[in-house]
């Protein structure tokens, strides 16, 4: 088992253990309340019934749920469904026999944590010290990130349609005018691509105006040191200029903001406002060439790059983005001042050596009975259109974005949803399976099955 470091002073978390008689047993003492543990056992049951555990949890309040997998009836799908079902971050501890042949299963099953039994005083030390982080850190990226935008049910979907052809991606999301929704679309499509696709993703915030990312993804806005300002700088002090070694140095591992605790997404932070992007290593040249080494160096370490644009053309690092894109995705809503809009910025990017079949269009905030029909908005702008993004009427858009949270992230795997929310999140699926087309195709098992069993019955993990 891997050796987890941190612990949490102070904190007491409670919860549910499931297990056979003889492991309740060992557990009990240690972790009865009133020793000195931050894990405390405040229900023990000899039987596994997964209706039953979802519905004790949060009557209860449980932190956690730990379960002795070679108790009868216990699978791994059974206890994922657990927590879909409870929809709140409990965190999941397996307990399995050492050697045993669940036990490798078990290890790559993505369970929060997982322990042998029986237990020896040298485990039960270790979990006292290592599970109130992990505890904690299930609470603390619950939502704010890919690993639970969807269960791990609908990526055996996406597995299943793995023949269908896809290739590694630059996407930029741009527009010639702001507070159409980039942030909101290259964000989602972020969290889309990586949590429900499963592919390796980064999110550049390249908005020179002043990027907003790091801020919907609920992080820190006066961390400075994990930001394109940061990166473009490395590159200048090591010389830069198109050397391979200035760019690997610049965007380092430890460059990039990791995203919820799934991994499959890194941010790569923008400036807090114009201000600096004034910096030597951000202006006119100088961020021309970096933002070119730096899309030519994330193409090779990521399968999806999505980039957030500021509107300006002549700004370097905008510039350097845009020619090194594979799709343009110009985002407008649904007026036709907007619209229009669109053409005239598709036929600036033309003029810098954009493609025109490069670049398409998303109409986000999208209504029917406007008076706009699709294919009068595709022939204003004359570009084809990637999709269309239903305006959500019930807030839960705006709602997201003032918790911190990505939109996806904390809709798309709760079991229910008001209508205007689920026909948002089908469009910004929509729009992410035309890069990478198992996810519209386990979005679409999804809803099937949600239609004709209840959300994710019948569904089985991948692992």
């Amino acid at each position: 088992m891997d050796e987890t470091k941190t612990t949490i002073e102070g904190l007491t978390y409670e919860g549910i253990i499931v297990a056979r008689a003889n492991t309740i047993e060992q557990i009990a003492a240690p972790f009865r309340r009133g020793k000195d543990s931050p894990i405390i056992a405040t229900l023990t049951v000899s039987s596994f019934d997964v209706d039953q555990l979802a519905n004790i949890l949060p009557s209860t309040g449980a932190s956690f749920l730990m379960v002795d997998f070679h108790l009868e009836g216990v699978n791994i799908e059974k206890v994922f469904k657990i927590r879909e079902l409870a929809d709140y971050p409990v965190c999941l501890i397996g307990l399995v026999e050492a050697d045993s042949n669940k036990e490798s299963v078990l290890e790559e099953a993505g369970l929060d944590k997982l322990y042998n039994i029986p237990l020896t005083p040298a485990i039960v030390h270790k979990m006292k010290r290592e599970l109130p982080a992990v505890v904690h850190n299930t609470q603390s990226t619950w939502g704010k990130g890919a690993w639970n935008v969807a269960p791990d049910m609908i990526r055996k979907a996406a597995k299943q349609a793995g023949g269908a052809p896809w290739e590694r991606h630059k996407i930029g999301v741009w527009s010639p005018k702001g507070g159409v929704g980039k942030t909101f679309l290259a964000t989602e499509l972020g969290v889309a691509l990586s949590g429900i696709g499963g592919r390796s993703c980064v999110l550049v915030d390249a908005n020179m105006n002043g990027g907003h990312v790091k801020l919907r993804l609920g992080f820190d806005s006066h961390d400075k040191q994990h930001s394109i300002v940061n990166a473009a700088n490395i590159y200048r002090l090591e010389g830069g200029n198109g050397k391979p070694e200035a760019i690997k140095k610049a965007l380092s591992e430890d460059i990039f903001l990791k995203v919820g605790g799934h991994g499959n997404l890194d941010l790569l932070a923008g400036v807090d406002s114009m201000i600096e992007a004034q910096h030597d290593a951000l202006a006119t040249e100088a961020g021309y060439q970096f933002a070119q080494d730096m899309m030519d160096h994330l193409r090779r370490h990521y399968e999806f790059v999505i980039v957030d644009l500021g509107s300006s053309t002549n700004v370097g690092v905008h510039r350097g983005v845009l020619i090194k894109l594979d799709t343009v995705l110009i985002i407008a809503e649904p007026g036709l001042t907007s619209i229009n809009d669109s053409r005239t910025g598709a036929n600036l990017l033309e003029q810098i050596g954009i493609p025109r079949d490069d670049i398409k269009l998303v109409i986000n905030k999208w209504l029917p009975d406007v008076g706009l029909s699709l294919k009068a908005a595709s022939a204003s702008a004359n570009l084809s259109v990637a999709g269309l993004i239903p305006f959500d009427a019930s807030g839960n858009v705006t709602r997201a974005e003032n918790e911190g949270i990505s939109f996806v992230a904390k809709h798309a795997g709760t079991t229910k949803v008001p209508t205007h929310t689920q026909k948002t999140l089908d469009g910004i699926i929509d729009v992410a399976s035309r890069f990478y087309p198992p996810i519209g195709f386990a979005w679409n098992q999804r809803k099937s099955q949600d239609q004709k069993k209840g959300f994710f019955k019948g569904w089985k993990k991948n692992d």
